[in-house]
């Protein structure tokens, strides 16, 4: 018989096989008649001499399995006879040796198995079939189910056949075995008595298995289908419950080779991850690739159970954890910084992530920590396993912080080193991963230990154990932990401090000794850690030049190239493509080089950036050939690392789009975080992320990498946004954007680099910014705005800084002055509050609750205010939808109009806009509006005043107060309007100074401030209309809003007196633009109607008389809006002329200053009142004004030289006139004549007079001018005191407004502010030291001279005393030369005055010892001496007579 075929699948149509031979002639026979049948014996004979078991197999089963041209029938009915006629030829050979039939087949075929193997090119340590060898196994395995049908074949008889054979079969041929239901695995391992042995088979096949499975190019679902299998037996069988194989010893031995191999494949996995030499190549890490899919859950198609598969994840986190532990503690705090997540290799934490897909968080965290318990670990490992975890699963955070918290606890209690140290590894690990991640490893030490209700704080036992473990962590520790510890140290009661010390000396000598100082810092300089960048490798030139043969020899582009851009891909990036994309001039023909690079940009394996840049110097390069230029040379090597930054967050885009790959997303941003630290030395995950950001440090301080970074960070966060956004709502798209602005907070210095650049694009491009960027620039701000990011800028209010957060000071600058700002507030607010409308829709908790910490309350005012201003269609609609709003806002061409009514109508929208921290109340809308310039304005005019006039008496005059509106109170909308006009205009002022300081152009001026005084006019007519009919009621509305105001100043302090001034100042400004009518109240009692004035004179005469007035006298406009408004309402009245008489008799004991005024602007004054009572009555002119008109006309003729006497009229009032009169024609020296000539003997008269001439010259002190000294005030003064000396009449208690009991010249006194008053006693000796000797001599013979004197020295004195200068000093050095006094020479002067005088007035001092020492005691003690000394010479004289003066 001629041996069998290479293949069983041959053409049966020309070729026959032996049992179809067979089958034929049998047939023919049955036929033939008995004379031509050949003897059976023969052919038993021949068969029995030439007959091959092996190839007999192989023969008959082929035949079985070709079936292509055989008749079905015969093919059924003729299976049983060919396995019986196997079975026969089987029998007889073993009969004719002798042999059991079954060992006999057994041996067969365990030798033809053996042949299969030795078949093909492949080498003989191999596990895997070529398909020549697969096929004819096939049909091996065919014919030996067969035989087993028949009982050919014995099981136990080939298992040991085939541990007897010299090779033990290939895995794959042991699969088909299992698979074929020949001989199972455990039949297999538990039939070999050397257990030993059977684990070390196992290991070895598998270990082959995943080295060869990527070279089956032709079958690569057989290793795959082989692996899930014999894992499936392994797991199945290794990690049974124990009570199952008590019974069966071979069980329990399969069970432990099962286990035994496990765990030998998982150390070879391990130690293949952990191996840090690399030059093995590719093939190891893609066989260690292979045996990850072990872990993929997928592979076992529900062949296991959940739980086994649970036990075996548990056993390999467990082997992870513990692996080679040769690592100490003390290592891990000086390496762990390398351990992160970025920088763990893909592998194994590809490993920890197919692990965790089985069990949750806390699963994972209560496994963990019953290692670290219980078992000696390997700190990298858990080190990183616990950063995956971290990154991966964002609820492991919340855990993490119980299981540190439950460490410390039980540290503190017991005592236990372990525990502690645990706890300060795994904090700091989690605190590199970053804010998105983990709070900053400063924030948790000192919630942890920076109060007295810290861990440490139960006991001095418990600060010693802390302080003990930090000391002992010094010699190891890196610069920016013992930064924390000094900066942020732990609790320590004062009587400890001395421990705290020693700890921190300790700790500023390993800081010096790392070149490091703490000393050296700022006080808000952020911690870093210094990361040196890494340095260019020369084997990425070696690795291009083999790439590039290899690619030229195969045209393929090589597995390891392929495999580095995915599993090594920093590397790739950062090094292997700068190498390979050197710019040089590109041949005219393609070469192998540039075909190489076409290969990987057709594969998408070379960002486009990166490939449009090599593109453009290669061209540049050409170029320049000729001149000798390399573009290589000039090139800027630190850019590579902006190329490796932008791949990773293109690669951030496109997994972003998927919500549900959260730990993909994770991952990546995560990488994107470890290429920061790379390029920028700022990583600092121990600075607390709620610490304000400082952003004037960095103003000036970012470098070009910096700048391009920034740009690069925020213009990938947009285009990202908008990406994400077209595939799916806000709701819907994951947590890509929250954890990339964690990782931002992670690099504060580009966070504050972002956040500056956010600001500038915002307010000074606004206008040229796409809607893609408005889009993005608002998810960014808003999720900013969620962190509650803070800022540290200037405060207006008070020296130093203030922490604000970054959506207010951004909301600062979202001003709506011109329709351009307008439009911009309008789409920035937009798209910032519908993005966190529809995010916060995605929370599991109440919608309302989440929407208000989702929604910058500043932002929703915004919108209320400029959406019914731009879309007057908003005013009227209050319609409430519940559609999306969202889908406004995604496409080509953003329709903002449609986007904002959507999201005003919103029900979310409105129901926020009824909470109080969100609403716009009416005042909100005023200052909003005050800002809008009118001629940038989008309204017309009239549009404006149409809209103002909608949303004063519309909306906000009937809206309640609890919405933020007036409850239809005119009075409530009136004060509400002058309270905005007020703090506005204070503010535009500070913005002016600000704008001025800056060299722009102050826009003060520029605003809306006249519209809404036009709107407060009309709505105080209106109010007006019906308060006359009012009953009586006390104060005035309007003068009541200052008095409020000024009642929450604290006037203490010089600051808040300047706002006092400044804000009547302001209030002043409305005063005089209302209608003048309104300063007076009329009442109608009966028939007769009278007017009030009291409020308005109380006003002046507490405020504008101390706040408002210059050179003594209130200014014109008030004078005159006064007197105006008393004609206006005298009309009212029955008897207008009385009224006005009334009024200005009243004022004259009420209010002296304002008729004070009146005198002073007199000539001004006149023409307005005469034509304005002209125009109102027919009737003559009202006495009182008649008679000042008569005052002034004197005046006038006594200036030109025409002596006569004066009108009936109040003699202070024809003084003042007298005074102004001639003081403005500059001819007080005429006083003298007038008051010796006409008015000698009206002494109240000269006296005001002389008051008049002390208030000029307290004007002058007050107001000194470069130009004039205090001569001419003073001898016009001095000229008057000679005068009243000269008629004998009294002027000294004028001088005595400085006390208060004293009661003479009441009306003179109130018509001066205090500061004047306290400027007496200065007066009083600059003239005293000036005057005559003569006339000192005749003054000082007033009974009461003494007593004058000496009280206004010691008030003088005490000015001096209490630090008020109120003297202002003049910078200029000519004025040194002046007559100013100085106020510590005045002092000296008039004290030696008083000495030289006091001899003379022995009986003044007699007559008032007693009250002259009471006003001098605690002032000076030498004045008491020596009025003490001159009382006992006159007691001892008994006479005395005055000595003279000259």
């Amino acid at each position: 018989m001629s041996s069998a075929p290479s293949d069983c699948r041959f053409d049966v149509t020309r070729r026959k096989t032996f049992s179809q031979l067979l089958g034929s002639r049998s047939r023919k026979q049955k036929r033939r008649c008995s004379s031509e049948l050949v003897p059976r014996e023969a052919v038993v004979r021949l068969m029995k001499h030439h007959q091959n078991l092996g190839d007999l197999l192989l023969e008959v089963t082929g035949s079985g399995s070709e079936r292509d041209g055989v008749d079905s029938d015969d093919h059924n009915a003729g299976t049983p006879a060919r396995g019986s006629f196997i079975a026969s030829v089987f029998r007889e050979q073993a009969l004719i040796n002798d042999v059991p039939p079954g060992l006999l087949t057994a041996r067969t075929a365990v030798e033809k198995i053996q042949q299969i193997e030795q078949l093909g090119l492949t080498p003989r340590h191999t596990v895997m079939l070529d398909a020549d060898q697969r096929g004819k196994l096939v049909c091996l395995l065919q014919s030996l189910r067969e035989l087993m049908s028949t009982g050919m074949l014995s099981r136990l008889q080939f298992r040991e056949e085939i541990w007897k054979a010299k090779e033990v079969p290939m895995l794959e041929v042991v699969w088909h075995l299992q698979k074929e239901n020949i001989v199972s695995l455990e039949e297999l391992v538990t039939s070999n008595p050397d257990v030993t042995f059977a684990v070390r088979w196992l290991f070895d096949n598998l270990c082959l298995l995943c080295s060869e499975a990527e070279d089956q190019y032709q079958h690569q679902d057989i290793p795959r289908q082989i692996l899930s299998d014999i894992v499936a037996e392994l797991v199945g069988n290794g990690f049974k419950e124990s009570n199952n194989l008590e019974s069966d010893r071979k069980e329990r031995q399969f069970s432990q080779v099962c286990f035994e191999v496990l765990n030998r494949m998982l150390l070879w996995l391990l130690d293949n991850l952990c191996k840090e030499n690399e030059t093995e190549g590719a093939s190891v890490e893609r066989a260690t690739q292979f045996w990850l899919n072990v872990f993929d859950t997928a592979l076992f198609h529900g062949t296991l159970s959940p739980d086994l598969l649970k036990q075996f994840f548990y056993h390999t986190l467990t082997q992870i954890l513990t692996f080679n532990p040769v690592l100490e503690a003390s290592d891990a705090i000086r390496m762990q910084g390398e351990w992160c997540f970025a920088k763990t290799k893909i592998l194994l934490t590809t490993l920890y992530r197919k692990i965790f897909v089985l069990f949750s968080a806390e699963e994972l965290i209560v496994h963990l920590r019953q290692v670290l318990e219980t078992h000696e670990v390997n700190w990298q490992n858990v080190l990183s396993c616990a950063s995956t975890l971290l990154v991966c699963q964002p609820p492991t955070q919340q855990l993490l912080k119980e299981l540190l918290a439950n460490l410390l606890t039980n540290s503190f209690e017991n005592y236990e080193l372990e525990s502690i140290i645990t706890a300060f590894l795994l904090v700091r690990q989690a605190a590199v991963e970053g804010p998105a991640v983990f709070i900053s490893y400063s924030e948790w030490f000192k919630k942890s230990f920076g109060s007295a209700n810290g861990y440490h704080g139960g006991s001095k036992k418990a600060l010693i154990f802390l302080l003990k473990f930090l000391t002992d962590l010094v010699p190891f520790e890196t610069v920016q932990y013992l930064k924390v510890h000094i900066l942020h140290p732990p609790y320590v009661p004062s009587k400890y401090r001395a421990l705290l010390l020693e700890y921190v000396s300790l700790a500023k000598t390993r800081l010096a000794d790392l070149q490091a100082s703490v000393e050296d810092m700022g006080l808000y300089e952020d911690l870093s850690t210094a990361h040196e960048a890494p340095k260019p490798q020369c084997q990425a030139l070696q690795d291009v030049e083999k790439a590039v043969q290899i690619f030229e020899t195969t045209g393929k582009i090589p597995a390891s190239v392929m495999e580095a851009s995915i599993f090594r891909r920093p590397y790739y990036l950062a090094r292997f493509l700068p190498a390979l994309l050197v710019p040089r001039a590109l041949p005219d023909s393609l070469d192998s080089h540039m075909a190489f690079i076409d290969s990987l940009k057709r594969a998408d394996k070379i960002p486009d950036t990166m490939y449009a840049s090599y593109i453009h110097a290669c061209n540049r390069e050409k170029q320049q050939q000729l001149e000798g230029v390399s573009t290589f040379e000039a090139m800027d090597h630190g850019r590579e690392p902006i190329e490796v930054l932008s791949a990773a967050l293109e690669e951030l885009r496109k997994v972003a789009i998927d919500p549900s790959k959260t730990d993909v997303v994770s991952a990546q941003i995560a990488v994107i975080s470890g290429q920061l630290k790379t390029m920028i030395d700022d990583e600092d995950h121990c600075t607390a992320m709620d610490k304000p950001i400082q952003l004037d440090t960095v103003v000036d301080s970012l470098g070009p990498l910096e700048m391009e970074v920034r740009d690069l960070l925020l213009k990938s966060f947009c285009q990202t946004f908008l990406v994400v956004s077209s595939f799916n709502p806000p709701q819907r798209q994951g947590e890509w954007a929250s954890l990339f602005v964690k990782m931002l907070c992670g690099h504060r210095r580009l966070l504050s680099a972002v956040l500056l650049r956010v600001l500038h694009l915002t307010c000074r491009q606004a206008s040229s910014l796409s809607d893609v960027h408005v889009l993005g620039l608002a998810g960014f701000t808003l999720h900013i705005h969620i962190l509650r990011i803070s800022l540290s800028v200037e405060s207006l209010q008070s020296a130093g800084k203030e922490e604000v957060s970054f959506v207010n000071h951004l909301n600062q600058s979202l001003v709506c002055r011109t329709g351009e700002c307008s439009t911009f507030c309008l789409r920035f607010c937009t798209a910032a509050v519908a993005y966190a409308v529809c995010l916060s829709s995605s929370r599991c908790s109440s919608a309302l609750d989440v929407v208000q910490q989702f929604v910058p309350p500043v932002f929703m005012q915004k919108l209320q205010y400029v959406i019914p201003r731009l879309i007057p269609k908003c005013r009227r609609d209050h319609d409430v939808v519940v559609e999306p709003i969202w889908i406004n806002l995604v496409g080509l061409h953003l329709n903002w109009t449609a986007a904002a009514i959507s999201l005003f109508k919103h029900h979310t929208f409105k129901e926020l806009a009824e909470m109080k921290h969100f609403q716009l109340t009416f005042y909100d809308w005023l200052m909003f509006e005050l800002e809008v310039q009118p001629h940038g304005d989008l309204l017309s005019d009239v549009d404006r005043q149409e809209y103002q006039h909608w949303a004063c008496y519309q909306h906000y005059l009937p809206s309640p107060l609890a919405a933020g509106g007036c409850g239809g109170d005119l009075l409530t909308a009136c004060r509400t309007i002058i309270n905005s006009l007020m703090d506005f205009s204070k503010r535009a002022k500070v913005q002016s100074f600000e704008e001025f300081s800056c060299s722009r152009r102050p826009s003060f001026n520029r605003s809306s401030y006249e519209n809404i005084i036009c709107r407060l006019q009309e709505m105080v007519f209106d109010l007006e209309s019906v308060r006359a009919k009012a009953p009586r009621e006390d104060g005035h509305f309007l003068l009541d809003v200052f008095l409020d105001r000024r009642a929450k100043l604290e006037l203490q302090t010089l600051s808040k007196q300047i706002e006092q001034q400044i804000e009547l100042q302001l209030f002043t400004r409305i005063l005089v633009a209302l209608p003048p009518c309104v300063l007076f109240k009329t009442r109608i009692d009966g028939l007769k109607t009278t007017l009030e004035c009291e409020e308005f004179f109380h006003f002046t005469n507490a405020e504008l008389r101390n706040g408002y007035c210059k050179e003594f006298v209130l200014p014109f406009h008030i004078v005159s809006h006064f007197f105006r408004g008393l004609l206006n309402a005298s009309v009212h009245c029955e008897k207008p002329s009385s009224a006005v008489d009334g009024i200005l008799s009243n004022s004259k004991v009420r209010c002296p200053l304002l008729m004070l005024s009146a005198t002073y602007w007199w000539a001004r004054l006149e023409p307005v009142l005469c034509t304005q009572w002209k125009r109102s009555s027919d009737t003559p002119f009202p006495r009182e004004l008649q008679t000042m008109l008569d005052s002034q006309l004197w005046a006038s003729r006594l200036l030109v030289g025409k002596l006569e006497s004066g009108p009936p009229c109040c003699p202070w009032v024809l003084g003042a006139f007298l005074y102004f009169t001639l003081q403005r024609g500059n001819s007080l020296k005429m006083l003298q004549t007038a008051m010796r000539e006409i008015c000698a003997e009206n002494k109240e008269f000269q006296v005001s007079v002389l008051y008049l001439t002390l208030m000029h010259l307290v004007s002058s002190l007050l107001q000194p001018k470069e130009t004039s000294d205090l001569t001419v005030p003073l001898k016009t003064c001095a000229d008057m005191i000679m005068i009243l000396e000269e008629q004998n009449q009294p002027w000294l208690d004028i001088f005595m407004v400085v006390n208060k009991d004293y009661k003479p010249h009441q009306i003179l006194f109130s018509m001066i502010s205090d500061v004047e008053r306290k400027l007496l006693p200065i007066v009083f000796y600059s003239l005293m030291i000036i005057l005559d000797p003569k006339l000192v001599s005749s003054v000082i013979k007033h009974s009461d001279f003494l007593f004058v004197a000496i009280t206004l020295h010691s008030a003088m004195v005490k000015l001096f005393l209490d630090g008020e200068n109120i003297i202002p000093v003049s910078d200029q050095p000519d004025l040194q030369n002046s007559n100013q006094p100085d106020p510590l020479e005045l002092i000296t002067k008039g004290r030696r005055f008083l000495l030289r005088v006091i001899p003379s007035c022995s009986g003044q001092i007699i007559s008032q010892h007693n009250k002259l020492q009471a006003v001098c005691k605690d002032i000076d003690l030498e004045l008491k001496a020596s009025l003490d000394h001159q009382l006992q010479l006159c007691a001892g004289d008994g006479l005395y007579s005055e000595p003279t003066l000259l």
